[in-house]
């Protein structure tokens, strides 16, 4: 299958511990962020390869470079969107992916990141449940 197109979708949140940070480009709801690099509590989309460590999922849109948006941090429960067309099994870690603030199966490579647990299967191009728990860089 082809790789997901982010979307904002509501992430609907089982279980939520959020904090708010400020946005470092347009994020969309339910993408996965991380910090910029750049700024304290910047945040911006995951992209495999080129982000730091996730921090947790957005829970709105914000298109405002420099407005704060809540996300959702570790210990939070909530849906993800997964990004190359291959589903994600319940139980797996999950990680950055190179399609913009979606996740993929982990993989031990280098410049992965992991955002957390599948806590139940993620459809190819669809989404799922999953428990915030950020981790070290797959080597």
């Amino acid at each position: 299958m082809a790789a997901t197109t982010p979307a904002a979708f509501d992430p609907k949140p089982r279980s939520l511990n959020s904090q708010d940070f400020i946005a470092g480009a347009p994020i969309l709801a339910g993408q996965s962020v991380a910090l910029n690099g750049v700024a304290d509590w910047t945040v911006i989309p995951t992209v495999k390869g080129t982000t730091t460590q996730p921090v947790g999922v957005a829970l709105y849109s914000q298109p405002t470079v420099g407005a704060k948006v809540a996300v959702a941090i570790v210990g939070s429960i909530l849906k993800v969107c997964e990004a190359n067309g291959a589903a994600i099994t319940q139980g797996t870690q999950v990680q950055d992916s190179t399609v913009s603030g979606c996740v993929q199966t982990a993989v031990a490579a280098a410049g992965a990141y992991m955002l957390g647990i599948a806590l139940s299967g993620i459809p190819a191009n669809g989404t799922g449940y999953v428990l915030v728990n950020p981790s070290a860089k797959s080597t």
